[in-house]
């Protein structure tokens, strides 16, 4: 009985499996394993942040161009050398110099509207000054043609003061000489006619010498009868006396006839 008791006593219970402590478990676990894989990656992280913000072995630059466009990553990237050139082309990605590339292919084609157009007003400012050289020669050549125009006008002033002198003095010489200056055709016809109104002058007077040589009253009795039937040979005679003698014939005639006469021969004087 005793032994039997006491091999009961050396063998014990058979316990029971608790499946929510081993689940708890592994989770502990896993999360160990998380957390030391985080921890791992962070310290990677840590010494390769180093790395490159130190640019050892240039990791630095070699991750420049894959970093650089990362807001973050980009953070730990080294700072830019003083002589560094943003816009080299060794310094930028592929899509970037693509970019670059289409910039300035665009700033060029800006570029060259621009230089077409100072180049179409340059041309028109050329047009223009061309234009008011040709309006500054045409203003001087008609300032020269007025001057030119002023002077004549001042000497045919004078000329015509000098004409208004010989004929009040009676000067058939000077007055053909003016006329020779200006046209000598027309100088030659004033002459060809001044010769003419001399010629028939001359007849006059000598057609006129018996009347002026008769008595006043004679004169106008004859004259008289002759105005009757040759009114232009009468005043042919008339304009040949002189002024003394025809007043006096004049006054001999019947006054209806002297008015006659007086009339044509003043008619006669305006027409010439």
């Amino acid at each position: 009985m005793a032994e039997t008791a006491k091999e009961v006593s050396n063998n014990p219970k058979p316990t029971r499996r608790n499946p929510e402590g081993a689940s708890r478990r592994i989770l502990q676990g896993f999360l160990a394993v998380i957390l030391a894989l985080v921890v791992v990656a962070m310290v990677f992280c840590g010494v390769f942040y180093i790395i490159l913000k130190n640019n050892v072995y240039g990791l630095g630059e070699a991750f420049r161009p894959i970093f650089q466009d990362n807001p973050v990553l980009r953070l730990a990237l080294p700072p830019l050398p003083k002589e560094f050139d943003p816009d080299a082309p060794e310094n930028l990605t592929d899509a970037e110099i693509r970019k670059k590339y289409a910039e300035y292919r665009q700033k060029v084609a800006d570029l060259t509207a621009q230089l077409d157009e100072a180049n179409k007003l340059i041309s028109q400012y050329e047009s223009d000054l061309n234009v008011l050289d040709e309006t500054r020669a045409a203003i001087e050549a008609n300032e020269k043609l007025l001057a030119s125009i002023r002077e004549e006008q001042e000497k045919l002033e004078q000329l015509k003061l000098e004409v208004a002198e010989l004929i009040a003095t009676g000067n058939k010489e000077g007055f053909l000489e003016y006329y020779a200056q200006i046209n000598p055709e027309t100088a030659e016809a004033i002459y060809k006619e001044l010769a003419r109104e001399d010629i028939n002058r001359q007849a006059k007077a000598e057609l006129a010498k018996p009347y002026a040589a008769m008595d006043p009253a004679r004169a106008a009795r004859v004259l008289a009868e002759l105005w009757a039937r040759d009114q232009e040979t009468a005043l042919g005679v008339f304009e040949g006396l002189s002024n003394n003698a025809k007043a006096q014939i004049l006054e001999n005639m019947e006054p209806s006839i002297a008015a006659e006469i007086t009339k044509a021969l003043s008619d006669r004087m305006l027409i010439k």
